[in-house]
């Protein structure tokens, strides 16, 4: 587990944090009990939501449930991150960037997006990559997606989650 330093904390936000505070809008105290500990649940040990943990989402009738819309919120963040993770490689040893998108991609899906950051940070100084950048390139992304549904959506898939 990667311990998070708290620069980079406070610049990527928390997926299942950002998720929560939207879906829980319009939802009464018990939903809203429901959908944190459905979303909670899945954290990981350093506390940050991995990716993996979507990968139920559509089995076993989870796929009615409200984390279908966090799954589908985080659906292109491999890609942004590989994107900021890259960035200035382009014409560089192809090799280089594969293993950076593959170590970066799967700590996305087991440890968080603060890890996976965190990570390339680590292994890219001499880039000047800016955490901004990404933090603002996720929440971006997700308030993209988001903003095509409505909170009561969720309501009604707890109301589907729960028959």
């Amino acid at each position: 587990m990667l311990k998070i330093p708290a620069h980079v904390a406070e610049e990527i936000p928390d997926a299942g944090a950002f998720f929560l505070s939207w879906a829980t809008a319009d939802l009464r105290p018990e939903q809203i009990r429901e959908v944190e500990s459905a979303v909670n649940g899945r954290r990981c040990q350093n506390g940050w939501f991995p990716l993996e943990s979507l990968d139920n989402i559509g089995s076993r009738g989870f796929w009615r449930g409200p984390l279908t819309y966090l799954a589908k919120m985080t659906a292109n963040d491999a890609a942004v991150l590989q994107a900021w993770a890259t960035q200035g490689l382009e014409g560089s040893n192809a090799d280089s960037v594969r293993r950076i998108d593959a170590t970066a991609n799967h700590l996305l899906f087991t440890q968080g997006h603060a890890a996976a950051a965190t990570w390339v940070l680590a292994v890219r100084p001499q880039a000047f990559l800016n955490i901004s950048q990404l933090g603002d390139a996720l929440a971006g992304n997700w308030e993209t997606c988001l903003s095509g549904l409505r909170t009561k959506d969720v309501a009604k898939a707890i109301r589907r989650w729960n028959r």
